[in-house]
């Protein structure tokens, strides 16, 4: 028999490709992202370049073969090509570690049009079809259905290889923007001048050896963590050396500035931060967590800066518009702290300190879990120092009084975990 195509180079590639194989299947003992991606590629390319020459054979064969069986090999041999970009675009995916389901699906439709086109093929003959002495015959979209879909699906990948390249090597960026040039102008010449020359596969097999041999290895996605971690953890420091710099130079000026301006409450500020450090970390926070939480609370009030001292300092009933006033002290706060960008989240506290858990409090009636879990702790922590301080209109509380007081007001205006965490640090004498 002779055969209709040059499937020469694609049968000499096939041992390397299973040899490959082999090989990573031992090598690659990590199974990452990464690691997986690379092996799922590297078996879609072999199987398709068996099944390629197969169907080069079955297609030569077309007097002794049925119609059916060549639509059955020559429609599994396009759709492991399409699967085999799809894998590859899914390895250069693997790199990136937030996950875009937008990208995915992009890909997922051109697929699903792709392998829609070569099932109702057998139907529309809009690929490809046999004539009655079961020739093969090229239709309109053989072209972009044969070429056209793997081709773009390999451009998707270099693509987003180039637009999120801090995550590869320089060498990755390199070598894929030369083969994606490459690869195009190969494939169009054999279009255009060596349609019956199989050589598709043979550049895809090629492709898996020069990726693993001069961008791929198992120890390569361990130095991409190992600078991710490096990445983080400077990032932490700067994060660290940031909020110690704000917490001693502004965040320290504003609070004083605030209390400095009600002559009963000096010192308020630094007091419910402590206290409410002491509660998160009585809750089990971090660390960290207790020292943003603390930050949170030296900035509580920072609103009371626009609010006149003859309204602080009033020792009568306020007035409506009086306690309007007052209750704005939240919302200005927010607006505030929101301009401070090196620390997110740093108006939380400001905003929401007065909101209670059955949802009565202001300034947006927030409720149970809807309210964040620092305005929560800052709203015990402001509570118990408004409570165990001389006010204006009330005398200092007991240790006694105050703990009722929690008890009492559990699961109303305090959080009934934060407020059982006070209640235990009242007991142990830590905030006396």
């Amino acid at each position: 028999m002779t055969l209709d195509y040059n499937i020469l180079l694609e049968v000499a590639v096939i041992p390397l490709d299973i040899i490959l194989l082999i090989f990573f299947q031992i090598r690659y003992k990590n199974h990452s992202k990464v690691n997986v991606a690379f092996k799922r590629f590297a078996f879609l390319v072999t199987i398709s370049t068996i099944v390629d020459v197969i169907t080069a054979i079955v297609t030569s064969a077309h007097a002794q073969i049925s119609n059916p069986v060549h639509y059955l090999f020559n429609t599994a041999d396009s759709m492991l090509a399409s699967a085999s970009a799809i894998s590859f675009v899914l390895y250069i995916y693997a790199y990136v570690k937030v996950e875009f389901k937008a990208r995915y699906m992009f890909t997922q439709v051109l697929l699903f049009v792709n392998y829609a086109l070569l099932l109702t093929n057998p139907i529309t003959h809009f690929v490809f079809e046999y004539d009655a002495d079961g020739n093969y015959i090229h239709n309109a979209l053989f072209v972009p259905v044969a070429y056209g879909f793997p081709f773009l699906f390999f451009a998707i990948g270099c693509v987003y290889m180039l637009v999120n390249w801090k995550n590869y090597k320089k060498n990755q960026i390199y070598i894929m923007t030369m083969a994606i040039i490459g690869t195009g102008a190969l494939f169009g010449v054999q279009m255009l001048f060596f349609d019956k020359f199989l050589i598709t596969f043979f550049v895809a097999s090629l492709g898996v050896l020069i990726i693993y041999l001069s961008l791929e290895s198992p120890e390569y996605e361990k130095l991409l963590e190992t600078m991710e971690q490096l990445h983080e953890s400077q990032a932490r420091e700067a994060a660290a050396e940031t909020r110690e710099r704000l917490s001693k130079e502004i965040t320290l000026a504003l609070s004083q500035a605030v209390d400095a301006k009600d002559h009963y409450t000096n010192g308020h500020s630094a007091r419910v931060a402590t206290y409410a450090k002491q509660v998160a970390k009585q809750l089990g926070k971090t660390d960290e967590e207790c020292d943003e939480i603390y930050i949170m609370g030296l900035l509580h009030d920072v609103g009371k800066i626009g609010v006149p001292e003859e309204i602080l300092n009033k020792k009568g009933k306020l007035t409506d518009e009086e306690f309007a006033k007052i209750k704005k002290h939240t919302v200005d706060g927010y607006e505030i702290l929101s301009t401070i960008e090196e620390i997110p989240g740093l108006s939380i506290g400001a905003r929401w300190h007065h909101e209670r858990f059955d949802g009565k409090g202001y300034p947006d009636g927030l409720k149970g879990m809807d309210i964040p879990e620092e305005a929560r702790i800052i709203c015990v922590a402001d509570c118990y120092d408004a409570m165990t301080s001389k006010r204006v209109y009330s005398d200092p509380k007991s240790q006694e009084e105050v703990r009722a007081e929690f008890v009492r007001c559990s699961g109303s205006q305090f959080d009934p975990q934060i407020a059982s965490a006070m209640v235990e640090l009242i007991d142990q004498k830590a905030l006396a």
